[in-house]
């Protein structure tokens, strides 16, 4: 590919993962908004009953997210999706099941946190950040698709901490994928494939994503521009040419890639005119990015095809056009971060990356009201500023090249004009009550309206019902709702996607619930873990049994903490209480014993197949006659699992029998079934079988796999059933500065 950059030690090497990308096969018409696809029948994939998915955000949530936000940015992101105009999709999402972890399974699907590897699919030091399986028939109907993140390896933000990535965004990304959508050639789309940590404009969809989904699951009919592309000369049909329509501002309004015989439809178009341009699909997007089983040509001239009008629920015919050869002047690279942001209202300093950029080019934008001054070329890069006038129509706009030759290249969707960041000054009052019901102002600047406010787990959108007011500019009005307990930033986010705040500026007093307490039982000598379940934990809590305070108190998130336990007095049930900063507390129970916990240290083959009998040593201390081995337990409740036939050896060693389970990896826990006290291996045994296989790392791929018989498979008319991996894999760069890319 021609990648000016550096490559993390052990990542392998992009072009292999991209063979197996799920929109394999020709198709009568490949969108640029690139449709997922199943290789062996070009069938697009989509769900059948698209007005209704539910989603269901998992309650663990994010080990690096203590205040509720990391489902707010979800929600943000699965906001983005529905307020597409011209679709019926919607994700809905679910409030039942949000303890379940089984993302395997098709009756759920899921948004998880994966901070251990049980997934499976994040091993050693893994450069994938978030994985989507999509599950689906023969005929392309999706009947099961979850997200996974990436937290054993990565860091995840809501507030633009430095080296983190941002939810919102890559939730974002993966909810296109969900939906069925591959990646997309236009640089400041929400399916564009890389991103940086310092990059969140994917949070809001551009009008390339948003044709995607009037393309997938349309409302109604819209405008259609048609056409053909050959080569000059021989006249020999020109496949996967990048086609893009720009709207009467020189914004991107749609792209898609011709198919197989040259042909193009551009749809979901409002109606209006058009120019149509056609450009080689070479960088920084490029073949590799997309998935095999169509051609993908890219040696031929960048080209202005001409301008059209198109009308709503008609085809808008331009026949067959001609490129000339290939050029040697190319604009984008990989190492620079996509979209560039434009702010109206000011000069803007860019750089971009590419080659032949000499001296006596020169460089201008779609958009004919934005100004590029004080170029400097440097033959692989051109720095310039671009001035941006307040009146600015927002939205993404190309940047277009030519050398002294007359060579042309364009950066299609390159830009993208946003507003100002807001701007937080004030918030009054700075006390609320957990049940809600406080009146709140938020003051400040460059406040419009459409935007939302974001207070720890609470979203308040401008003009809903119970949502919040922009009142002008400078002031939002909002009651609040029944928010989760904590000194939260009030964070006000444009509808592009740039956002405000003001830190720890609303603080939330409530007292805290106890759900389970596990084990309930531990050694006199201390160092027993406990995990404890609920809600309303946050920084300060206290944690005490029979009085004495726990120091050692790790708060991974509202609902979830982890106390080891100092040396105690045997006896009890004693009174385990949790206690808030404000004073409000739960309680529940908790005991001391003379005998040492048992200790799980390892199994012993760590890894069988699916179908169990397999016999394993269970390695470690404090085992005894009445030591019980459970297998695929939660370990943070104890709850579920099977308990194994199990044979104590002696005080380091039991043996035992592997039930049944499905694939994945699993938590191994050894009960005293007299006193209770548990060990649970967190990870600690693997079945395997007939699962995906990781095709490598790189941009988004898909790998297809066989899926096991099921009544689903009946239904579906004997068809297999077959999993896509939408990989997002992250890679390290260094260009001019270190930074962290990531290629969903």
């Amino acid at each position: 590919m021609g990648m000016n950059k550096t490559h993390r030690p052990g990542r392998r090497g992009m072009g292999a993962a991209l063979k197996f990308v799920a929109f394999m096969g020709i198709a009568a018409s490949v969108m640029a908004h690139v449709r997922l696809r199943y290789s062996s029948t070009g069938a697009p994939l989509a769900w059948e009953n698209p007005e209704n998915i539910s989603l269901v955000i998992q309650s663990d949530g994010s080990d690096d997210i203590g205040d509720g936000s990391h489902e707010t940015a979800i929600r943000n992101a699965i906001d983005a999706w529905n307020s597409a105009s011209g679709s019926r999709a919607r994700i809905v999402e679910s409030m039942a099941n949000r303890s379940r972890r089984d993302w395997q399974t098709n009756n759920v699907h899921l948004v998880v946190f994966d901070e251990n590897n049980s997934s499976g699919y994040f091993s050693g030091g893994s450069s994938i950040v978030a994985i989507t399986p999509v599950t689906f028939f023969t005929d392309g109907r999706i009947i099961d698709a979850d997200v996974i993140f990436n937290g054993k390896n990565f860091g995840f933000s809501t507030s633009g901490e430095i080296g983190k990535f941002d939810i919102q965004d890559v939730a974002a990304h993966e909810l296109g994928h969900l939906l069925g959508l591959d990646h997309s050639g236009v640089c400041g789309a929400t399916m564009y494939p890389y991103v940086d940590p310092i990059v969140i404009l994917h949070r809001s969809l551009a009008l390339d994503d948003q044709r995607g989904m009037r393309h997938l699951y349309p409302t109604g009919s819209f405008a259609r521009i048609s056409g053909k592309i050959t080569r000059a000369g021989s006249g020999e049909v020109v496949p996967g040419a990048h086609v893009a329509a720009r709207d009467g501002d020189g914004h991107i309004a749609a792209a898609i890639l011709s198919d197989a015989n040259g042909d193009f439809v551009l749809q979901g178009l409002d109606s209006g005119s058009y120019e149509v341009i056609v450009d080689p699909l070479d960088q920084p997007v490029s073949s590799s990015n997309l998935g095999g089983g169509q051609a993908i040509y890219t040696n031929f001239e960048s080209k202005v095809l001409g301008t059209i009008a198109a009308t709503q629920g008609q085809v808008a015919g331009m026949g067959t056009h001609t490129v000339g050869d290939d050029v040697s002047i190319q604009l984008g690279r990989v190492a620079d971060d996509y979209p560039i942001r434009g702010v109206r209202g000011t000069v803007n300093n860019m750089i971009v990356r590419g080659s032949g950029l000499v001296a006596g080019s020169t460089l201008e934008c779609s958009d004919p009201g934005i100004a590029i001054q004080n170029l400097s070329w440097n033959a692989t890069f051109v720095t310039f500023e671009a001035v941006i006038p307040a009146g600015t129509p927002l939205g993404h706009a190309d940047l277009i090249v030519t050398n002294p030759s007359g060579d042309t290249d364009f950066l299609v969707g390159g830009i993208q004009i946003t507003p100002p960041d807001p701007q937080v000054t004030g918030v009054s009052p700075a006390l609320g009550d957990a049940e809600g019901g406080t009146a709140v102002t938020i003051t400040g600047s460059n406040f419009r309206s459409g935007l939302r406010v974001v207070v720890g787990n609470r979203i308040y959108r401008d003009g809903d019902t119970g949502g919040c007011v922009v009142q002008d500019s400078s002031t939002i009005t909002l009651t609040t709702d029944d928010t989760i307990a904590g000194n939260h930033d009030v964070v006000v986010i444009d509808p592009t996607g740039v956002e405000g705040r003001r830190t720890n500026s609303f603080n939330v007093v409530v007292t805290p619930e106890l759900e389970t307490v596990f084990p309930m039982v531990g050694t006199l000598a201390g160092g027993t873990t406990i995990n404890l379940t609920g809600n309303h934990f946050v920084e300060g809590t206290v944690v005490t049994i029979d009085g004495a305070i726990q120091a050692n108190l790790v708060i991974d998130s509202p609902t979830r903490m982890r106390v080891i336990t100092e040396s105690g007095i045997p006896g009890g049930p004693y009174v385990l209480r949790v206690e808030s900063p404000s004073g409000g507390f739960a309680e529940s129970a908790f005991t001391f014993v003379d005998a040492p916990d048992p200790r799980i240290t390892m199994v012993t083959p760590d890894a069988s197949d699916m179908s169990g009998g397999q016999t394993v040593a269970v390695l470690g201390s404090g085992f005894g006659d009445n030591t019980r081995v459970f297998f695929g337990v939660d370990p943070r409740t104890g709850v579920g699992g099977s308990m194994a036939s199990t044979e104590f050896i002696d005080g380091g060693q039991v043996r035992t029998v592997t039930p049944a389970s499905s694939v994945g990896t699993t938590a191994v826990m050894a009960m005293d079934m007299e006193t209770g006290q548990v060990s649970t291996l967190e990870a600690g045994f693997t079945y395997t079988g007939q699962e995906p296989v990781d095709g490598g790392g790189g941009s988004c791929a898909a790998v297809i796999v066989p899926g096991p018989p099921s009544w689903k498979r009946i239904i579906g008319g004997g068809g297999w059933i077959l999993l896509a991996l939408i990989l997002g894999v992250w890679h390290s760069r260094m260009v001019l500065r270190p930074a962290v890319r990531a290629g969903f």
